[in-house]
């Protein structure tokens, strides 16, 4: 009677089918976790950093408006840019500003430089409205500008920051 004895040996060692088959699933298992979770960090950063510079450029473009006067030096009372204000660099103060734009490619700091390429998936408005806001905290009411930087990418996303600048005590 001949049977297959399907023990081990004594003094055999190693391992069986079995065992090897558990352990080359086990790993591929966790080589595929620890792959999804090195791409989804990579994603967050990526994102991070594109937000960072976004804000980055709408904080650069309410800086530049925030550092021209804010009455007009021809007294011109009119929202927008004066007649004769054809570019960025002729803006005299802050109301000027309004319904200026970069495109997608062409978004430039204060000195009119472009942007480095990372930058230039991004496009750049501004709107800049006379309000009177309630701040409490100072009186009351108050007259100023109230200018809105909104920055988008290539895929519609948007930034908005918007600061409001008290007009001057006569």
């Amino acid at each position: 009677m001949s049977s297959i004895d399907r023990r081990r040996p004594a003094g055999a060692s190693g391992f069986t089918l079995m065992e090897v088959m558990f352990a080359v699933l086990v790993l591929a298992f966790s080589v595929a976790a620890l792959t999804q979770a090195v791409v989804s960090g990579q994603s967050h950063t990526y994102e991070a950093m594109h937000s960072s510079r976004a804000v980055t450029l709408a904080e650069a473009m309410i800086d530049e408006v925030l550092s021209k006067p804010y009455l007009d030096p021809e007294g011109d009372l009119a929202v927008g840019p004066d007649a004769g204000e054809t570019s960025r660099d002729l803006f005299d103060n802050a109301d000027d500003y309004d319904g200026f734009t970069e495109a997608l490619g062409a978004v430039r700091d204060q000195s009119l430089t472009l942007y480095p390429q990372l930058y230039q998936k991004f496009s750049r408005s501004v709107s800049a409205t006379y309000t009177t806001v309630n701040l409490v905290d100072l009186g009351g009411n108050h007259n100023g500008l109230t200018v809105t930087v909104t920055v988008t990418d290539q895929n519609g996303r948007v930034w908005t920051i918007s600061r409001f600048i008290q007009e001057p005590a006569s």
